[in-house]
């Protein structure tokens, strides 16, 4: 089965992964036709294990491989389509790809979070999905002081559909 994973925190600062590295280390483990998409850590992979036991995976062989210590946040292609479906700024996604962000995240957004959220938005819109957060950022996210969930990784409206074609490819 043709899988995404997208790692948290790639080739930001001193977290730096060098795209062809992880896919050898990734096809050593024995993946199936792994690609990586842009690199900020965005792959596409074959797979029989599915969800958290993937996520598990890939996170060893990461940093058994390469010595880094990364969440990974999987989806498939039918998850893939079902984000697309229900984003909740369709209007806003189509004339501002770049500014619409995808958190992709294991559960909702906690309370805390929402309240810190709440605090410290200005002109951000934001809408819990399913194992995910959609965010307009009007402005764009470098002036943003919006506090976004950390247990999570954010991909542009551009990249999210770049991969949901991507995953149907092969």
């Amino acid at each position: 089965m043709r899988q995404i994973a997208l790692l948290r925190g790639v080739n930001l600062g001193k977290r730096q992964v060098v795209m062809a590295e992880l896919r050898e280390a990734l096809e050593g483990a024995g993946f199936e036709g792994v690609r990586t998409l842009l690199a900020s850590g965005n792959i596409v992979l074959g797979s029989k294990l599915k969800g958290a036991k993937l996520e598990a995976k890939l996170e060893q062989v990461i940093l058994d491989g390469l010595g880094l210590k990364t969440d990974v946040h999987v989806r498939d292609a039918d998850q893939l389509d079902a984000l697309i479906a229900a984003n909740p700024f369709k209007p806003f996604a189509k004339t501002n790809p770049n500014f619409l962000v995808v958190h992709f995240m294991r559960a909702d957004v906690s309370a805390a979070e929402v309240e810190a959220m709440e605090k410290t938005k200005a002109r951000e819109e934001w809408r819990q999905g399913e194992n995910c957060l959609y965010i307009k950022f009007p402005a764009g996210q470098g002036p943003s002081k919006l506090k976004t969930p950390k247990l999570a990784t954010a991909r542009n409206w551009n990249t999210v559909s770049k991969l949901a074609a991507a995953v149907r490819e092969d």
